[in-house]
């Protein structure tokens, strides 16, 4: 009797252990070097009927930064005049693990001066008045975030590549609720640089 009490106390408590380990948040040692890169951005296929907020400005930059916490945010870093919307700077991020994205799904590109084809051309990131309230699934790994932009509660999804140049991370915006005066959500994609 007395080794099967051992037994089950020995088994819960590997049972807590490995729930522990899967709710702690990722570290910084787990999360590959390029998710801390710099980047700039270089075109915003957001919808125009977005606002300012969302319509992000080329040539503004962003990083990933560790608080003392252990909490990761989004730093904007305002450049040549331009400034990131107030609503970007320290958005909560987490780390989602997952297959690395060498080359860019078609849903994600997006030319600076055609954003209006670049979304046409994706059914799913231009569906006028689609909402997702879960958190969106995708097999790349990338950096997830909730936050308040031009008053709507938008999924932010930051997929870092590893690679320097264009597209080397890419935003993707997808609307969690709609307000009743919301016709178009601001579904969409803004590419960037390092």
């Amino acid at each position: 009797m007395t080794r099967r009490i051992s037994l089950t106390v020995f088994a819960a408590a590997q049972c807590v252990f490995a729930g522990l380990i899967a709710t702690t948040p990722a570290r910084a040692a787990q999360i590959p070097q390029y998710f801390f890169s710099q980047w700039t951005v270089t075109a915003n296929c957001t919808e125009a009927q977005a606002g300012p907020a969302t319509r992000v400005q080329a040539g503004l930059q962003f990083k990933i930064s560790q608080s003392t916490d252990g909490t990761y945010t989004l730093q904007t870093i305002n450049a040549s005049g331009k400034q990131w919307a107030g609503e970007w700077q320290g958005v909560q991020l987490h780390y989602r693990a997952g297959i690395k994205m060498n080359a860019v799904p078609a849903d994600f590109q997006c030319s600076s001066g055609s954003e209006a084809a670049s979304t046409s051309a994706s059914p799913f990131l231009a569906m006028s008045g689609y909402v997702q309230s879960e958190e969106p699934q995708y097999a790349q790994e990338h950096w997830y975030g909730l936050a308040k932009i031009h008053g709507q509660l938008e999924h932010v999804l930051i997929f870092p590549r590893p690679t320097k140049g264009d597209n080397s991370a890419i935003i993707v915006l997808q609307s969690a609720t709609a307000n009743s005066n919301v016709v178009l959500d601001d579904n969409g994609v803004i590419n960037s640089r390092n």
